[in-house]
């Protein structure tokens, strides 16, 4: 599920916030464990974000797109997402439009 507030830890950078409650990840240095991880699955998806960036300077779409790798890292096979558009510029409705039918044509 990604809600509408996202549940990220601001102060920490994006692969912090995936590596937060993902299981199998080493307790010492577990942002550098995942970070190779996420981009990975950043090309994949189309999702494009720096893991070693603060989410704090993030603004609101990439925020959302760290929630939603975050839940395809996690190996969610199902995606329920509350009112995605909703802190979304025009542009960034269209970017997540053309992920999501990636996401569909790959099942």
């Amino acid at each position: 599920m990604v809600h509408q507030h996202f549940k990220l830890v601001l102060p920490h950078t994006v692969a912090e916030n995936v590596a937060l409650g993902l299981r199998g990840t080493p307790f010492w240095a577990p942002a550098r464990a995942v970070a190779k991880k996420l981009r990975e699955f950043s090309e994949r998806y189309g999702l494009p974000v720096d893991p070693d960036r603060r989410v704090w300077e993030l603004s609101a779409g990439k925020q959302q797109r760290v929630e939603i790798l975050k839940a395809l890292i996690r190996g969610a096979e199902v995606l329920i997402l509350d009112e995605p558009t909703s802190v979304l510029t025009p542009q960034e409705v269209q970017e997540l439009f053309k992920v999501l039918q990636h996401l569909k044509a790959e099942g």
